[in-house]
């Protein structure tokens, strides 16, 4: 029963909505169909769904919404979600109409249309994912479907509007009309796609983390009319963005070995070649895309995204506006600065500043615990906490790529190429990835930033059904490494704690 109106204010306008007693405001702006971040899922941990209430700052999944009460919402605006492709190789058929891919990723949602007669590209359009109020990873998510009432479905429903959405304005954009797409091609993580595809993903979350599908067979699915293809996955937390990113980076033809890196809220990683690829994923957490940091928030207008020190503390800012927060890349650039500086020892501690060197104390200051806090402005700072989750991010990852080297028989130094995909590999200082001992230190042309290949990897399937085929088969040689309960992952974890 709506037992009270909240009037919502958003970047110049006004909405009421009404919230059912006993809800949080968080619940109820999701059910409107406002997205407002909430990495931790609602449970008051991450404080990134703070809202204006009545003037007063509030976490909106901690409060329950009186009548009349007047809710403001921060604006998000600009910022960096990828869309540039690795070249795509013409591949259009004698086909007519139109196509589109579509990358579903858990923080961001790429749409493209082509036309397949030539393969042109008619429209690009990008948003971040309207599932963000839910959780900012798929785990997550996850723990929504199953505790939530109807979870599953509304997440799904959530997802497929956007989606459709997007496709629609896109169309749209470039005067074409939705009778004209002929098919549909959606790449993304395994829970993404299970989700999008309203399947269970409980079997996903615990031990042997089975899936339901794999999507090693066309399902029968359709979007604004048309037939929707979804690309095959290798395991539970090794999806199809990965697969798509193999077949439009080409590495999949090459002799030699090559590590294919995608690091997000999860760490998804394949090495190998022509002969196949061993693959696993680490649980890297939210942290670089900001999350579980004090001042973190994503790639967004007025987050610092590259740091560095030279005398003093520069940074640059998304938008070049004032600086507000860190975004993943100026985390890792920060804390490689810092642990040049001697402000972090070699065990990931931010140091108070009695124990900095002299030069760095006017930066820090200490919290109640005795805790160092680095200060790069008024507005935003480093906690020891901010360094520690950091610290399990970068020692996963790592640990990953361990596992896989020695699966392989290989050493770092035996790496042919590293292949940075996606948002944050883009963005990403390699040097500051390396000392802070996240990636192995290889050599400067060994290192490739290739940008969206989920989204390549789509459109090559959309544009040539054939595609299709080869990406099963490139799945099909891929061998899974489950990281859970081995002991080896758990001594290479430990050892990349370090800085």
């Amino acid at each position: 029963m709506f037992v009270s109106s909240v009037r919502v204010l958003l970047g110049g306008k006004s909405f009421d909505i009404k919230t059912e007693g006993g809800e949080t405001l968080l619940s109820a702006l999701r059910r409107s169909g406002f997205t407002l971040p909430a990495a931790c899922g609602g449970r008051g941990k991450c404080g990134k769904c703070r809202v204006g209430v009545n003037s007063v700052s509030r976490l909106a999944c901690r409060i329950v919404p009186n009548d009349g009460d007047v809710v403001t919402l921060p604006e998000k605006s600009g910022g960096r979600i990828l869309t540039q492709t690795p070249e795509i190789v013409s591949c259009a058929g004698k086909m007519s109409g139109l196509a589109a891919a579509v990358d579903l990723g858990t923080t961001t949602v790429a749409v493209r249309i082509y036309e397949l007669a030539d393969g042109r590209e008619e429209r690009t359009l990008s948003a971040w994912n309207a599932q963000a109020a839910y959780g900012g990873d798929v785990i997550s998510r996850i723990q929504y479907t199953m505790e939530a009432p109807n979870g599953l479905n509304e997440l799904s429903r959530i997802i497929r509007a956007q989606v459709e959405d997007m496709i629609s304005r896109a169309l749209e954009d470039c005067g074409k009309s939705k009778s004209e797409l002929r098919h549909t091609v959606l790449v993304g993580n395994t829970v993404m796609q299970h989700i999008f595809a309203s399947l269970p993903v409980e079997g996903i979350a615990r031990a042997p983390f089975k899936p339901e599908t794999l999507f090693e067979d066309d399902r029968s699915d359709s979007l604004l009319g048309a037939p929707l293809h979804y690309a095959p996955c290798v395991a539970g937390y090794v999806g199809g963005d990965i697969t798509a990113g193999l077949l439009s980076s080409g590495l999949y033809k090459n002799p030699g070995r090559s590590l294919f890196l995608d690091i997000g809220t999860n760490g998804e990683m394949a090495l190998g070649g022509s002969e196949g690829f061993a693959c696993c994923a680490v649980a890297s957490g939210p942290a670089f895309e900001g999350a579980g940091i004090s001042c973190g928030m994503a790639a967004v207008d007025g987050a610092v995204s590259h740091v560095r020190c030279d005398g003093g503390f520069l940074y640059d800012v998304i938008g070049g506006k004032a600086a507000c927060g860190l975004c993943g890349s100026g985390l890792i650039d920060l804390a490689a600065a810092l642990t040049e500086t001697g402000c972090i020892d070699e065990g990931g501690r931010l140091l108070s500043p009695e124990e900095a060197p002299e030069k760095m104390r006017r930066y820090l200051t200490r919290d109640e615990n005795g805790n160092g806090i680095f200060h790069l402005t008024r507005e935003v700072y480093l906690t020891a906490q901010d360094v520690r989750n950091l610290q399990l991010a970068k020692a996963a990852v790592a640990a990953g790529i361990d596992v896989l080297l020695a699966a392989k028989g290989m050493k770092s130094s035996d790496i042919d190429g590293l292949y940075l995909a996606g948002g944050f590999g883009s963005y990403v200082d390699t040097e500051s990835a390396m000392k802070i001992g996240m990636l192995p230190r290889i050599e400067k042309d060994k290192l490739h930033s290739i940008g969206n290949t989920a989204l390549a990897g789509a459109a090559m399937m959309a544009l040539a059904p054939e595609k299709r085929g080869a990406v099963r088969q490139l799945a099909h040689d891929c061998s899974y490494i489950e990281l859970s309960g081995r002991a080896d992952f758990a001594a290479a974890f430990t050892e990349n704690m370090s800085f």
